[in-house]
């Protein structure tokens, strides 16, 4: 989680660095911010990299000793049920259910809970910015912006 919120932080930043470089760059003509901020977009999206592959290995290893843990249950489960069962149920359908299924709850939590706690961060980040810059227009955008999407997602229901 901490390297989803610094991947979500470098975004914030870069998104932070637009107005520096439009009003310092092309409207001043400062030649010394020219040459700061390309190394500061650099260096936010170097940091970016290295925290989202920190992020992904990290939720890959998370992911991965959860399906351990549920397949040793699932062994030491299957271990208890009586001979019946297995006559009932073809092997095939057992190991399928044992692999595919618990493969499945694995890409749900790398792929799924990831990418949904990243984007929550990413658009606290975002949304912070544009208070920071301007909390009037910000305010406008927050309340303006959903409305358009409300007739859409209504007649879709339909």
């Amino acid at each position: 989680m901490v390297c989803m919120v610094f991947v979500s932080a470098a975004t914030a930043g870069s998104a932070f660095l637009v107005k520096p470089v439009l009003d310092e760059v092309f409207f001043k003509k400062d030649l010394a911010m020219l040459k700061l901020i390309p190394l500061a977009i650099v260096g936010i999206f170097i940091l970016k990299g290295l925290f989202d592959y920190g992020q992904a290995y990290l939720m890959s290893y998370v992911g991965q000793k959860i399906i351990a843990d549920l397949r040793e249950r699932i062994y030491n489960h299957v271990q208890s049920l009586s001979l019946s069962f297995f006559t009932k149920n073809p092997t095939g359908t057992l190991m399928s259910r044992i692999l595919n299924d618990v493969g499945m709850v694995q890409g749900a939590v790398t792929d799924a809970v990831t990418g949904l706690l990243k984007d929550v961060f990413t658009l606290i980040g975002l949304v912070g910015v544009i208070f920071y810059r301007d909390w009037k227009l910000a305010l406008i955008a927050m309340v303006v912006f959903p409305w358009p999407f409300f007739p859409s997602s209504n007649s879709a229901a339909s």
